[in-house]
């Protein structure tokens, strides 16, 4: 029932989004943060394969923040929902970030994926940082100046615009919807492929979810 609820809405998003046999890049917002186990199951398990699937068609933003919050706007640093190990590790993935603009969406997830898995940035270890080509020197120099302190309040003002219950938070376009979170949660790669329909690369994955669906 959940998934035939998310394709109905799906569809319908999808009518309005896309009007033509060329497929507009759809906008996706992932609020997440470095120590949030939810947050590492669906950037591993969820993200990053769809990424790596769909990059083409998406505007994907990163906001590692998530129930954090400021104090005094953030000069006497942050309150993270993991702790301050957690507070670190947003920090770290901000600053990298920030300097990965011009890079592509793949990079950046798989970016994002080392340090959940190897939670590298809450120890203060540049690991993933090096991994990504990222230079360590201006991401340090990033975390220990008012410069890093900008960009987490930057994720802050995103996410509370939003005002996550859960997460990671999930958001196709610009509105939340809870049917489009629970879903994306679930198969993500399904969701888009949803409205994505004519593309080759969900050809497969649309078909086979349709075929579950008859035998059902």
């Amino acid at each position: 029932m959940l998934r035939l609820n998310y394709l109905v809405l799906v569809f319908v998003f999808a009518l309005n989004q896309v009007c033509s046999d060329v497929p507009q890049k759809i906008f996706v917002t992932v609020y997440y943060e470095s120590q949030c186990p939810d947050s590492k199951e669906f950037i591993t398990n969820q993200l990053q394969p769809t990424i790596n699937l769909l990059h083409k068609y998406l505007m994907l933003r990163l906001v590692p923040f998530g129930k954090a919050r400021s104090i005094n706007k953030g000069y006497n640093g942050f309150e993270c929902q993991h702790g301050p190990t957690e507070c670190a590790g947003n920090l770290v993935q901000s600053c990298a970030l920030d300097l990965m603009q011009g890079r592509n969406d793949v990079e950046k997830v798989s970016y994002v994926a080392c340090e959940m898995q190897t939670e590298a940035g809450t120890r203060g270890d540049m690991e993933c940082v090096m991994r990504a080509s990222v230079p360590v020197d201006q991401v340090k120099a990033c975390v220990t100046s008012e410069k890093g302190i900008m960009l987490q309040l930057e994720d802050e003002y995103l996410t509370n615009l939003v005002k996550p219950k859960f997460i990671p938070t999930i958001i196709i376009g610009e509105v939340f919807n809870q049917q489009v979170q629970d879903s994306a949660l679930e198969d993500f790669t399904g969701t888009l492929c949803s409205i994505f329909t004519n593309i080759p690369p969900c050809q497969e994955h649309y078909n086979s979810m349709a075929m579950r669906y008859v035998l059902l």
